[in-house]
């Protein structure tokens, strides 16, 4: 299926005019974290090409999140960041001389039509909505796993069958048709901003610089500066192995059943453990992977032929094919019992958990390929020390994902910032009992 208002890879797509505002909602596990990490990498090129890819960190999560009010963590989290986030993004794209600006973080798919409405209203009126899609049958398991890598519980095979079953009595993952609803969320960000103003990306593994591609020229920048990064498996956010994830996700049910916090998850488990999984170890040839049963991969390829057509009746701009989101997929007659777990996955995964426990991060103060070096160095601290206040300082933590909240609180108390400004609502109350402590040692450390 080639949309007649479909884009083929051979052509050049027509470059957004000069003052858009490109925002670019995901969907998650569509190459999101490749193309932001290729723009924060490249943020003074990209200006020098007049593009504004605006704040310090990799992507807009923080920002993003705060416009939408949504917290960053599991149900009840207090983690929430302050709407002052969101404006310093705004603020910079409204000042930036840039002809075109980038604003990129797949939880923007989320939103409702108020919510999608509060970022046109905040952007203005030449905003344009980028949307990147996948097969949806392909990302079920990459899916499955990346809420295992923020704390999920439930095992694959049950969460396929609520999943692709009946959707009025899905209790499990609630976020998940709303950020994998294809044709609903392309429908509802046209609704919002209109036809002409919204793309659909198609990520298709035929065609792995399709996207890329597709940004550069929106962009009206040249070929190739997007390009792919050389990076470890943390940076490129690999996807875990069935017996990896099935580690994780029995850590999980721990943290969980002992009651402890989304901030202490984040610390311990995303940036220690699995952050260590991920850049350290490589899955065998023959380790199972997150395929899909015979049986659902039917239903869920004809779920998303239904999709496909649904987006063509839109008739907004498709670059790629829409064939490509109902494209065959791996199968297995039936998923494998793991009921063992390799040696050296659990070894890793100790000792990401002790570095991060010794607020070292999760590789004993190195950082991983493809992440700038962010061990709490007094050179380091004296860095943030002089970044511009304590969210700006939040910035600069979550962009590494390398240093602990008590640095993040010694920074905060040396540099004498408002824990009001900072990263979440409740840092108060977690910091508050740790600063008498760290006010004499932050000062001995720093230059």
């Amino acid at each position: 299926m080639t949309a007649e208002h479909a884009t083929p890879l051979t052509q050049r797509v027509e470059p957004l005019p000069d003052g858009a505002r490109l925002l670019h909602i995901g969907i998650p596990k569509t190459g999101t974290t490749s193309l932001q990490r290729s723009a924060a990498a490249r943020r003074q090129q990209l200006l020098e090409h007049g593009v504004c890819y605006p704040g310090k960190s990799l992507n807009h999560r923080e920002a993003v999140s705060a416009l939408m009010d949504r917290s960053l963590g599991w149900k009840n989290s207090e983690s929430t960041p302050a709407f002052q986030i969101w404006k310093r993004i705004e603020d910079e794209v409204k000042a930036s001389r840039a002809p075109r600006s980038l604003i990129s973080h797949e939880f923007a798919c989320e939103s409702t039509d108020e919510q999608a409405r509060r970022f046109i209203e905040a952007l203005g009126p030449n905003t344009h909505v980028v949307i990147t899609l996948r097969g949806f049958a392909d990302l079920l398991g990459s899916s499955w796993q990346q809420y295992v890598k923020a704390g999920y519980r439930s095992g694959y095979r049950s969460w396929l069958l609520q999943i692709l079953g009946d959707r009025e009595k899905l209790h499990t993952t609630p976020t998940f048709y709303k950020r994998n609803d294809q044709a609903a969320i392309v429908q509802r960000w046209i609704r919002v901003a209109g036809v002409d103003n919204v793309t659909v990306v198609i990520a298709d593994k035929r065609k792995r610089d399709q996207l890329i591609t597709a940004f550069e020229d929106l962009l009206a920048i040249p070929r190739g500066l997007l390009g792919e990064l050389s990076t470890g498996g943390y940076a490129a956010n690999r996807s875990l192995s069935m017996p990896e994830a099935e580690l994780v996700r029995r850590v999980n049910r721990v943290f969980r059943e002992q009651g402890m916090t989304w901030d202490r998850y984040s610390d311990l488990m995303r940036h220690g453990l699995i952050a260590r999984l991920q850049e350290n170890r490589t899955p065998a040839p023959d380790e199972p992977m997150l395929t899909l049963p015979e049986r659902l991969a039917k239903k869920a390829l004809a779920q998303a032929r239904e999709y496909a057509e649904a987006i063509d009746a839109t008739g907004c701009r498709v670059i790629g094919d829409l064939s490509a989101l109902s494209a065959p997929v791996p199968t297995v007659p039936r998923l494998p019992s793991i009921t063992q777990i390799p040696a050296d996955a659990v070894y890793e995964a100790i000792s990401g958990l002790l570095s991060a426990e010794d607020g070292r991060g999760a590789f004993f103060d190195q950082p991983p390929e493809g992440v700038q070096g962010a061990s709490s160095s007094p050179a380091y601290l004296r860095k943030l020390y002089e970044s511009d206040g304590g969210a700006e300082v939040a910035s600069a933590i979550r962009a590494t994902r390398h240093l602990d909240d008590r640095t993040l609180a010694a920074v905060a108390v040396y540099r004498g910032v408002s824990t009001a400004d900072l990263r979440t609502k409740d840092y108060r109350r977690r910091a508050g009992a740790m600063i008498k402590g760290l006010r004499k040692a932050v000062r001995s450390r720093l230059p």
